[in-house]
């Protein structure tokens, strides 16, 4: 029967695997039932219509980046990262590991090493046919590639292999910072690459504006304790200004975005110190470090939804240079953890929510 698909047959009409596809039955995405003998078959034109759907609506991406690295070069990866993305980064030398993390929630960045062998051949081309990932950027690398990032198609760009994973790493940032609007000079900090998905993710958590929390002013005084600082913060970063969700020894609850030191954790996107902030160019002309606040010390840790874009952080100030010791580290990112899954919770539950109020 023409009109009736296996889920087998609809996998590969949307150039998904089949496990992606049983994922969308069981969530209902796609329409479905089973035969007497417990098969599961799906109509053609469910799968058609999701096809035109995805096409013409926004795809939602994860901030991360998925980098299938040449055989022992996963270390390497790890450690230069992506600096300036503002994506997490997940490491892989095997092409099925790939698939597997890309197969729910496709990634901002997808970068292949050895990019002209057969089974990476096949997983770009695989990618780089699937609807869900048209937004994906995605770098091949191959031995007689351009020696500068070039693109192929939309969103798709071949560099060639290099020895060095810092000179790569650098090679793509460059090109990806190219892909945006310059930040104005005035500005005062450097956004992540990713900005305007970040700032869109800021608005969607539902946070901005919103009334006084227990549950995230405990945590905030919990930080403060952990650190033993005289100021502690849920900062909400916006294009330009700092929100506090909660705040302890700060009056106020806005400051201008360059004021602010969660830039740098931002950029960073992981938990940043900065032990004396008068020794930092960046920070020299900045007005929290002048009186009366006279901001020495900051350390911040990324507060992040559920699809890994960072909102803002759990951060801590204090008045003198000083050090966090490893127990204050470990206690101000579980903190900031704590905040990350409270926020999840609470969008789920919105969520579930909205379903429930139109009739879904």
């Amino acid at each position: 029967m023409k009109d009736i698909l296996t889920t087998a047959s609809a996998a590969e009409i949307l150039g998904v695997s089949v496990r992606t596809a049983q994922l969308w039955v069981e969530s209902g995405q796609l329409p479905s039932w089973k035969t007497p003998g417990g098969h599961r078959r799906i109509p053609r034109q469910a799968v058609l219509d999701l096809v035109e759907e995805s096409n013409t609506e926004q795809v939602s991406m994860a901030a991360r980046a998925v980098v299938v690295a040449a055989k022992g070069r996963a270390e390497d990866w790890r450690l230069v990262g992506l600096p300036g993305s503002g994506l997490l980064l997940d490491v892989v030398e095997d092409v099925d590991a790939a698939l597997r993390l890309v197969e729910v929630t496709p990634p901002m960045l997808i970068i292949v090493e050895n990019a002209d062998n057969d089974d990476r051949r096949k997983f770009i081309a695989s990618v780089g046919s699937n609807f869900r990932f048209r937004q994906t950027g995605l770098f091949s690398l191959v031995d007689k590639g351009p020696e500068r990032p070039v693109a192929r198609a939309h969103h798709r760009v071949q560099l060639r292999m290099s020895g060095n994973v810092a000179e790569l790493s650098s090679a793509i940032m460059d090109y990806l910072r190219s892909t945006i609007p310059a930040t104005p000079r005035s500005a005062g900090f450097l956004p992540p690459w990713n900005e305007s998905a970040r700032l869109e993710a800021v608005q969607q958590s539902d946070l901005l504006g919103s009334a006084p929390d227990p549950s995230f002013d405990r945590l905030v005084r919990l930080a403060a304790h952990a650190a033993r600082t005289p100021v502690a913060m849920f900062t909400l970063i916006t294009r330009d200004t700092q929100w506090f969700k909660s705040r302890i020894g700060f009056d106020g609850e806005t400051t201008p975005r360059d004021w602010s030191f969660c830039n740098q954790t931002l950029l960073a996107n992981q938990f940043t110190v900065i032990e004396d902030l008068s020794k930092v160019e960046n920070f020299v002309q900045n007005p929290a470090l002048a009186e009366p606040f006279g901001f020495r010390f900051y350390a911040g840790a990324p507060v992040r939804d559920p699809q890994d874009f960072a909102l803002g952080s759990i951060c801590v100030i204090d008045v003198v240079p000083r050090k966090l010791d490893s127990s204050e580290l470990e206690a101000l990112s579980t903190i900031a953890e704590a905040t990350s899954n409270l926020i999840r919770v609470r969008m789920q539950q919105r969520e579930e929510r909205n379903k429930l109020t139109s009739g879904i």
